[in-house]
């Protein structure tokens, strides 16, 4: 099938034009009109990636981060869009259109969490949402650690924990103001400032950038193997590009 049919899908259901003005999102590397029997599906582009794609004869590759970010001043041989061009490998990446879409990442990670009432909050991205009970702040850490099979850090309040705000991510300037009206906040990386910035009595949870999102490849390969019975869907999961040493 053509590219062209797997973006004009993604489309409907991660719709581009929702990215953000800053973002990069769409058909980066290749043609529209080329030809592929497979898809691997990834939340980064990295040369393992690259590698499946090729054992698999895939010709595209999903992913949620953007393989071309910032502007390219250079494209050296080493690089991994110049390698995709040599290879004849396509890369359409969904980013913040995927954290926005229903289902998408955020929803993803509200669901892994087992909230409740999940709504989408004022910003368009996060999602505020209830557990089913309310727990201490340390008990909530320590369940999303274990979700997520993470190490997680974690600034506690004195307070329960019962409503949730979530962004996987990069997301602490989006989840912070919603502690106004959460008691405790979610999301995949905390700059410094943004920890002294935490409310007195609520809670703010860092799950790492790659545990709070990677659940929505798994949702992304369901979607185009339902839409494309045909289609060899192949999933790449790789790791965290760090190890925790120590707490």
């Amino acid at each position: 099938m053509k590219i062209s049919e797997i973006f004009a899908f993604l489309q409907e259901k991660a719709p581009f034009e929702t990215a953000e003005a800053w973002d990069n999102s769409g058909l980066l590397v290749g043609s529209p009109d080329a030809e592929t029997a497979a898809v691997v599906v990834a939340l980064d582009i990295t040369d393992d990636v690259v590698d499946t794609a090729l054992i698999g004869e895939a010709k595209l590759i999903v992913s949620h981060h953007p393989v071309i970010f910032s502007p390219l001043r250079t494209l050296t041989t080493d690089s991994i869009p110049y390698r995709l061009a040599r290879e004849g490998i396509a890369a359409l990446c969904v980013h913040t259109n995927l954290d926005k879409a229903t289902d998408g990442v955020n929803d993803c990670l509200a669901k892994q969490l087992g909230l409740q009432n999940v709504r989408v909050a004022a910003d368009g991205m996060s999602r505020l949402g209830e557990l089913p009970q309310a727990v201490t702040a340390a008990a909530f850490a320590e369940f999303v650690a274990d979700t997520l099979k993470t190490a997680v850090r974690v600034r506690t309040g004195e307070n329960t924990v019962r409503t949730v705000a979530l962004c996987g991510g990069a997301g602490a300037d989006l989840v912070l103001p919603l502690l106004d009206e959460a008691d405790a906040a979610l999301t995949g990386e905390v700059k410094h400032h943004e920890w002294l910035a935490v409310p007195q009595g609520k809670t703010l949870v860092d799950g790492g950038h790659f545990d709070t999102e990677v659940a929505v490849i798994y949702q992304l390969a369901d979607w185009l193997q339902e839409a494309f019975p045909s289609l060899k869907v192949i999933v790449h999961r790789g790791d965290t590009p760090y190890s925790t040493i120590k707490d």
